[in-house]
């Protein structure tokens, strides 16, 4: 084969090329910290990567379902509490008022200040999560209950707030997180107990109020029933953040082990191709500078 001043040119020229496309490919890595500069570089890693950041997205949309859901969670479960407390206040008052030693005065004063009870847990049963009512159910923009009256003579009503709420919080699982008004306020007895105490004791008869302790403590003990059941659904939802949480890191892990550089391997990498390029223009300058006329010398 006959070499000709062209070829060796244009062999030149290629090889010229070649180191300073990997010049560049190792500058824009250690300038990025990107270990691959197309997805050529590396399709089975480019893939995965994509992958990854997919993950990544659906796992950051998990962890703000559940942070929200056990905020709900909790609210919810300051409110049972706060509605346990008032059944047991109610409770006292029944068992004192059921005593001998009441009078109709008592009764009378303690009549005014279980409608007063009654109030405060209507209000807990209109507690409000953001712009929605904790137990309003379907209807999460009415407020669940209503009460008129006031002293011994209070009265509720309920607008049947009915439906629960359903997040997903992973791939392929849900879960119920909330429990609506008539679940928490009307079935469980509570609001009725709180009504039928007054009302005992506004008609003075021992024997009505001492009923009504008894209704008491089956309402606190359904009330118990939800808290165990929020409580549940609150471990659920720290263990599936926790999960969550540990997914997030190996995903991360994994696409930063296959998309990041390694700095001390990018900066020799990148020193080590300069050097080449360097030493390529000095030859090919060396080369192409030679004629007939320095052989013939």
């Amino acid at each position: 084969m006959r070499i000709t001043n062209n070829i060796i040119v244009q062999s030149q020229l290629d090889g010229l090329q070649a180191n300073l496309t990997a010049l560049n490919k190792a500058q824009s890595q250690a300038t990025t910290g990107n270990r691959l500069t197309a997805a050529s570089d590396d399709p089975g890693a480019a893939a995965t990567i994509m992958r990854s950041a997919s993950s990544l997205r659906a796992i950051a949309q998990y962890k703000a379902t559940v942070s929200r859901a056990s905020d709900r969670i909790a609210a919810e479960d300051t409110t049972l509490q706060q509605l346990q407390d008032l059944l047991t206040r109610a409770k006292q008052i029944a068992v004192q008022q059921g005593s001998d030693n009441s009078s109709a005065a008592t009764r009378a004063a303690a009549a005014a200040e279980v409608g007063g009870l009654l109030q405060s847990a209507v209000q807990l049963g209109n507690t409000k999560f953001g712009n929605e009512y904790l137990f309003g159910g379907d209807a999460a923009n009415t407020a669940p209950f209503t009460t008129t009256g006031s002293g011994g003579a209070v009265a509720y009503t309920s607008n049947n707030p009915t439906g629960q709420r359903t997040v997903q919080i992973g791939d392929g699982q849900s879960m119920t997180i909330s429990h609506d008004g008539t679940q928490v306020f009307v079935s469980t007895g509570a609001l009725d107990a709180l009504q039928n105490l007054q009302n005992a004791l506004a008609s003075g008869d021992p024997d009505s109020i001492r009923l009504s302790a008894d209704s008491l403590d089956s309402s606190f003990d359904n009330v118990q029933g939800i808290v165990g059941d929020v409580g549940s659904e609150g471990n659920r939802l720290d263990m599936t953040s926790a999960n969550l949480d540990a997914f997030e890191g190996t995903v991360t892990n994994l696409k930063s082990d296959l998309e990041d550089v390694d700095y001390e391997t990018a900066i020799t990498d990148l020193m080590s191709r300069q050097t080449a390029y360097q030493a390529a223009m000095l030859a090919t300058t060396k080369v192409m500078g030679l004629t007939l006329t320095d052989y013939l010398r």
